[in-house]
This record gives C-alpha cells, sequence and structure tokens, in this order.
C-alpha cells in the first residue's frame, strides 16, 4: 500500500477519529472517576469526622487532656483506619492517632495547615498535599470542634491517595489496552471498508487511463446508487462523448489530409514565432524537405529562403494578407506566386498560412509561346517581303525581261518552298503535341532504315565529300511506328550533314542496354556551344540563325525528334564540344 495513496489515507482517518474519540472519552472517564474518588472519600471522611466528634466531649478540649483524648480516640482511630488529628485552637496538636502522645507533643504547630485555618473560620476544610512525614500525596478534612457555638478546636481526618491511584493506574491500563484494542480493530474494519471503498475507484482508474490512450471500447460496470456509480455514469458519458468527437475529428483531420496532399499548391503553417507547424506534400517534393525534418523549426531552418521568410515576418507584424510573385534561386530555381494570410485567435495574429503556387511552368510556357510568335512571324515575313518584293519588280517590267525574269521566278519559288516546309514542319509538331496521335508500331531493322535515309542525302554527302559510317549492328531492332523512327533519323542525319565540315565524318551507331535500344548520330562538324545545349531542343531555336536560314532549316527539326522520340516512351539527348562535332542519341524500348 503506497504511504500518499488515498486508501491509506482512508484507514488513517478511520484510525485518527477512533483514536481522538477514545483520548477524549479517556481524559474525561480519567477525570470523573478521580473526582467522584475524591468525593467519595471525602463523603466518607466527613461521616467518620462526625462519628469521632460525636464520641470527643468538649472538656477534653478546653482543657486539652491529651491522656482522655488518647484514651477515647485510640479504638475508634483503629476502627475507621484514618489518621485522626485534633488541634487546640493555638494549632498545638492535642492528639494524633498515629502518634504516640509523647511524638505528638513534639509535631509542628497546625494553624498554618490550609484545612486548619478554614475550620478555624467555621467551615470544613479540606487540602490534597504531600506529606514531608509519611512521603506520599495526603487527603486532609478538617472540621471545626464548637461548644456553645465557640470554635475549642479542630479534628482532622487524613487518608493517603496511594489506594486511589492504584485504582486510577488500573483503570488508566485497561482504558490503554482498550485503546490499543479499539485502533487495531478500527485499523482492520477501516481497511475492509476502505477496500470496498477503493476497488470501484481503481476500477474507475483503469478504465480512465484506457480512455487517456483513447480506448473507448470498455465501459465503467459500477452498479451501485451512491456518488461512486454517479461518477461512474458521468465518466461513461464523457467517454461516449469524446469518442464521438474524437472520430469527427479523425475524420476532418482525414478529410484535410486528403485535401492538403491532393492540392497541386504548396501549403506551410507557421506559429506566431515563425516555427514551421505543417507542410503538405508539395512543399516537401518542391524543396526536397520531409514533415518531420521541419517540423518545429524555425523556418529559415527549414526551408532557408530569406524572400519567403521575409513574407512571413510582414504577414505576422502586420496582420494582414499578402500575394506575391516570386522568384526564388536557392533552395530551389523556380518561380511561384505566393499567398500568405494571417491566422488569428482572440483577434490576435497567432501564425501565418502560406500557400506557394509554382508557375514556373506556366511562365516558361508563356515564354515560349512569345518566342513561337515572334519566330513564326519573323520566319513567315521574311520569305513573304521576298516573294512580294520580287513579284513587284516583275510586274514593273522584270518579267520582260528574259535575262533576269527566268531567276527572279526560282529565287520566288525557293520562298516558297521554305515557307512550304516551315508550314509542314508546324503541322506536324502541332499534330505531335496534340497527343491524339496513334502509333503503328512494327518490328523494324533500324540499319536497314538508315540506310534508305542515307541513299537520299547522297548528293548533299558527295558534294561536300563526307564520309559516312553506317555502324548500326544489323541485328538491331525496335518496336516503332516506322514513319515517326524515319522522321527521327532524317532530321537527325540530315543536322549531321548540314552542321559538319568539308570532308568531315558522319557515324551512326547503336547498343542495347537495360531493356533500351540507343542509337547515336555522331558528326564531325562545328559542335554546339554549352551554353546553347540546353535549349537545342526547343522549337525555332537555332545555334547560327543566319547559316541555318541560309541551309534551308526551319528551327523546329530537333523538336519533332523529341516529341516523336518521347511519344514511344523514349529519351533524347546531345553531347558537343564546340568545334569537334556532336553526339545526338536517342533511346526507344527494346
Amino acid at each position: 500500500m503506497k504511504k500518499k495513496s488515498f486508501q491509506f489515507r482512508l484507514i488513517l482517518s478511520y484510525v485518527f477519529i477512533v483514536l481522538v474519540s477514545f483520548v477524549f472519552i479517556a481524559y474525561y472517564l480519567d477525570k470523573s472517576l478521580e473526582e467522584n474518588a475524591l468525593l467519595e472519600i471525602k463523603s466518607s471522611l466527613m461521616k467518620e469526622a462526625s462519628l469521632v466528634e460525636y464520641f470527643l466531649p468538649s472538656d477534653f478540649i478546653r482543657r486539652q487532656d491529651k491522656a482522655s483524648l488518647e484514651s477515647r480516640l485510640k479504638l475508634p482511630a483503629q476502627k475507621i483506619q484514618s489518621r485522626i488529628t485534633i488541634v487546640s485552637p493555638l494549632g498545638e496538636v492535642l492528639f494524633d492517632s498515629e502518634k504516640t502522645p509523647q511524638e505528638a507533643a513534639r509535631m509542628e504547630n497546625h494553624a498554618d495547615r490550609p484545612e486548619i485555618k478554614t475550620a478555624f473560620q467555621g467551615r470544613t476544610g479540606e487540602s490534597i498535599r504531600y506529606s514531608a512525614t509519611l512521603k506520599i500525596d495526603m487527603l486532609y478534612l478538617a472540621l471545626p470542634l464548637k461548644d456553645k457555638g465557640e470554635i475549642i478546636g479542630a479534628i482532622r481526618l487524613s487518608l493517603p491517595l496511594e489506594n486511589v491511584k492504584k485504582i486510577l493506574r488500573a483503570i488508566r491500563k485497561t482504558v490503554f489496552l482498550s485503546l490499543f484494542f479499539a485502533l487495531g480493530l478500527a485499523f482492520f474494519l477501516g481497511s475492509l471498508i476502505a477496500r470496498g471503498i477503493i476497488k470501484p475507484i481503481h476500477k474507475i482508474i483503469r478504465s480512465a487511463g484506457k480512455f487517456a490512450r483513447g480506448d473507448f471500447s470498455r465501459k465503467i460496470l459500477i452498479d451501485t446508487e451512491d456518488e461512486i456509480g454517479e461518477l461512474a455514469d458521468a465518466l461513461n458519458i464523457m467517454a461516449q462523448q469524446v469518442e464521438e468527437k474524437v472520430r469527427k475529428i479523425e475524420a476532418q483531420n482525414q478529410e484535410l489530409l486528403a485535401i492538403l496532399s491532393s492540392m497541386v499548391e504548396g501549403v506551410i503553417v507557421v506559429d506566431k514565432e515563425n516555427r514551421i507547424l505543417s507542410v503538405n506534400p508539395t512543399v516537401e517534393r518542391i524543396f526536397g524537405i520531409s514533415q518531420g525534418q521541419v517540423q518545429g523549426k524555425f523556418f529559415l531552418e527549414g526551408i532557408p529562403n530569406n524572400t519567403l521568410s521575409d513574407v512571413i515576418v510582414e504577414v505576422l507584424k502586420k496582420g494582414e494578407a499578402v500575394s506575391e510573385e516570386l522568384t526564388l534561386s536557392w533552395p530551389v530555381q523556380k518561380i511561384f506566386q505566393v499567398n500568405a494570410t494571417p491566422v488569428f485567435e482572440h483577434q490576435a495574429v497567432c501564425g501565418c498560412l502560406l500557400v506557394i503556387h509554382d508557375i514556373t511552368e506556366m511562365r516558361r510556357l508563356e515564354t515560349i509561346r512569345r518566342d513561337f510568335v515572334a519566330n513564326v512571324s519573323h520566319e513567315l515575313k521574311t520569305p513573304l517581303t521576298s516573294i512580294k518584293g520580287f513579284v513587284e519588280t516583275l510586274l514593273a517590267g522584270a518579267l520582260e525581261d528574259k535575262e533576269h525574269g527566268h531567276s527572279f521566278l526560282e529565287i520566288i519559288k525557293d520562298h516558297a518552298d521554305r515557307l512550304e516546309n516551315l508550314i509542314n514542319d508546324l503541322l506536324a509538331l502541332a499534330h505531335l503535341e496534340s497527343k491524339e496521335i496513334s502509333l503503328k508500331k512494327a518490328p523494324l531493322e533500324i540499319k536497314d532504315i538508315a540506310d534508305t535515309i542515307l541513299k537520299g542525302f547522297k548528293t548533299q554527302i558527295h558534294k561536300r565529300s563526307l564520309t559516312i559510317q553506317n555502324d548500326l549492328p544489323g541485328t538491331l531492332s525496335v518496336t516503332a511506328d516506322r514513319d515517326k523512327l524515319e522522321q527521327v533519323l532524317t532530321n537527325l542525319i540530315d543536322n549531321a550533314i548540314k552542321f559538319n565540315k568539308d570532308k568531315g565524318s558522319v557515324r551512326l551507331y547503336g547498343e542495347t542496354a537495360q531493356g533500351e535500344v540507343k542509337i547515336v548520330v555522331e558528326d564531325a562538324g562545328i559542335g554546339i556551344p554549352a551554353k546553347d545545349i540546353p535549349r537545342i531542343f526547343e522549337r525555332f531555336y537555332r545555334v547560327d540563325k543566319a547559316r541555318s536560314r541560309q541551309l534551308g532549316g526551319t528551327g523546329l527539326g530537333l523538336s519533332i525528334v523529341k516529341h516523336c522520340v518521347e511519344l514511344h516512351g523514349g529519351k533524347v539527348g546531345v553531347e558537343s564540344i564546340e568545334g569537334l562535332g556532336s553526339k545526338f542519341w536517342f533511346t526507344l524500348p527494346s
């Protein structure tokens, strides 16, 4: 049993009540018995004194006849077993039943004794004091001796109180033994009673512990109609209500978690001290963090970006919503639309809700669209201007000039062909980007397709004195759309020839690895500057715009290559060193 347990304190209270009650009763009983014993002794002494006075002639006292007093009182003194003392009005001891006449004559004067003084005043005197002669406590009772209304002396009876004290000690011993017995009985009965009271309380404590751990399946079964039963019923009702509220909160949390998890926007919640309370999966993906890593940390510790931190600080300070478009360079290079809203509690700002929308791709697409419109406009304007100029020249009379008129028409035809190629490429690219195209896949031998395409470039190859190597294995095959594969290889070979050096070389080779076929078109041409490589597959992007137009390029070939390969589930890439050549490659599932 724990010393500070309720059961121990309950038992102790029973024992304490019994102890206090018993002490009070014992004290009252002891005092009552002592007083009653003294009253009884005094009453007995009064009777004995009256009896002695009856047998005592008054002239013996007047004459102070000690011998007569001795003979007359010797027998009564033996009968009453009390000490009898006769004192003259001057305090002289005339007779003492426990002294011889000679000893009595030598006794001290008793005039100063309190009981004697009282007796000489005509009243009954009494006193309890220690007797130096007998070495014990004595009870003294003195009566005045009168003769015709005159006090002629005093009679005093005394009795030792040792017998009374022995009786009181015996009674006290009995009382103390009874007290210990009562305390033991109280402890035993108190334990039984307390155990009966504590047992349902322990049951309530165990059930309450389960409630605290979230287990509301078991109810408190106490079939009593007292306060403990009412407490158990109240706890059962409370547990039921808490369980319902917990379920409701869990459902709401699940709904909120599902909403936050499915949001494309990043959500960050911070408290008033700028500590991160929560982040959703989108924020984890954007910044490469996890909820466990940043929760409870200051914002700059979890997401080291001063721009976002400044927005949060402004909201926490002013208590007003902030909406900004921010371009971040650390820890990620992205463009965000940030909406920060203060969170209030009791009309005071207690935190901030930060919603981050990644608009990097949208801004990139807007830039591409602007560039596309500008490039298309430029690409169309140049040949149209030339065509219009030569047509006006012909209409102005050059048509009759047989020497130059034919060359003008050739130029117009070249520009028209250029426009046709541009429009065809635009239509092809739009068709690829629409995702509505269906591929007609079939097993294809890549080497045979490459040989056929290279034959189409025979004139350009001969004109540039290029060395062509088709090192593609004859056994290398893929399952792909033939037209799209031919379009990819045609564009890559065309670029390798166009941007090559005279007497340069072009090499085709491939390999199979990890379930993919990789085809490489390598040239020893002019190469691509490192700064242009990341954008080489964008529409209308040209490294050397003047030379590209001069060679008849539309700037859409590599973009078409990328879309065709990605439609097959493959990847494209380039490796190039400026001045040494380029190596374009693409992969297809085998």
